[in-house]
């Protein structure tokens, strides 16, 4: 038998409980929204026991800050792949749109899973703070990579270009969750191509 850090006889815990539960939560929050998803719907999925819940995340909005945080991990490291590959803007901008057109048959199918959760918890001061940090590091990522990409443009041609892609594919994102058409996809393509001509 295992005693815990008080010395009291405790069970083993399965160590697969957190990731389980996480897996569950990323699911269930992009799918079914933040505030509709109740704890006791996330233990069913993943499997779990409230104790294994709350010595991992001992309340949901902390479940919620790993969420995003495993997000903006997967989302900007994709981002740095795509851009460590494809020195040329067009090649970039159309792997990318490649990999959010496959992403819409199931990983991306309801829009930006950072966005739909920033819209859903306004009234939670904590996590819109960590959506806005994950904005400026969004922003810093594609700062840079346009940097590298145009050295000769002008920095403030720069700023602005990062922030039309912001605007032009998270706008895009909510339309297509909102109505499911490819064609704001495929506008969305055509409109980030063009912005090169800003930059040269």
């Amino acid at each position: 038998m295992d005693r815990n850090s008080h010395g009291n006889p405790s069970v083993r815990e399965d160590p697969s409980a957190k990731d389980r539960i996480l897996t569950a939560a990323l699911d269930l929050f992009y799918e079914k929204g933040y505030p509709n998803t109740g704890i006791n719907e996330i233990l069913e999925q993943a499997g779990a026991f409230k104790k294994s819940l709350y010595r991992h995340f001992p309340s949901k909005k902390d479940l919620g800050k790993t969420y995003l945080a495993t997000q903006e991990r997967i989302i900007l490291a994709l981002f740095q792949k795509l851009m460590d590959r494809k020195s040329s803007y067009p090649d970039f901008i159309r792997s990318w749109m490649r990999v959010v057109k496959r992403g819409t048959e199931s990983t991306f199918r309801f829009g930006c899973p950072v966005a739909n959760f920033a819209n859903q918890t306004h009234d939670e001061p904590e996590l819109q703070e960590l959506t806005g940090e994950f904005i400026r590091r969004w922003t810093e990522v594609f700062e840079t990579y346009l940097l590298k990409t145009f050295p000769d443009a002008n920095p403030d041609k720069i700023i602005r270009t990062t922030e039309s892609i912001l605007l032009y594919y998270q706008g895009t994102m909510q339309v297509y969750g909102m109505t499911g058409d490819q064609k704001y996809l495929q506008k969305l393509e055509r409109e980030l191509l063009r912005l090169e001509a800003d930059l040269t």
